[in-house]
């Protein structure tokens, strides 16, 4: 049986797939860092698995946002992400309820920094802001600066020395 993580990756590409091949390359991104920043946070496994379906959808509301707002700013695609993950989820049975509504309220609010905090996303949050820098949404003199900021975990601190600060 394929890993549930898998499955609904693969699906995500799918729905993907003609609408904005580039948004599957930026989530598989934001998808892997978020699952290395969460083990290397040491994440109980339970949570980082559901960080991780939580990354797949992040941005799962930005072609809904496009259609019906003309844009996919982050409140809109936030809005349409969480209701797209509240009609998907309950077709895997290996999610309870609880799981479900965790997911969907992350990405609901997946560019909030004091709810990735609430809600302890946080590798999810860093994930996106890295892969974000990386494809220009910030530029990238300002890397330190947002370092400073918006990015709290040692694991997040030390990725992003590596990737932006050496």
């Amino acid at each position: 049986m394929e890993h549930l993580i898998d499955r609904i990756n693969w699906r995500m590409m799918e729905f993907y797939s003609g609408e904005d091949s580039r948004q599957i390359a930026h989530t598989q991104c934001v998808h892997d860092y978020t699952r290395l920043l969460a083990a290397k946070s040491g994440v109980e496994p339970h949570r980082a698995m559901l960080l991780e379906i939580a990354a797949i959808l992040h941005d799962i509301g930005c072609p809904a946002a496009r259609e019906k707002y003309g844009d996919s700013r982050p409140p809109r695609q936030e809005e349409e992400g969480e209701r797209i993950c509240r009609d998907w989820l309950p077709e895997y049975p290996e999610l309870s309820c609880a799981d479900i509504d965790y997911v969907a309220e992350v990405v609901g609010r997946h560019h909030r920094f004091s709810e990735a905090k609430r809600l302890e996303f946080i590798p999810l949050f860093e994930a996106d802001l890295i892969v974000n820098l990386f494809e220009g949404y910030y530029p990238l003199d300002r890397a330190a600066e947002l370092k400073e900021k918006l990015v709290t975990s040692v694991a997040g601190r030390e990725l992003f020395d590596l990737l932006f600060l050496k």
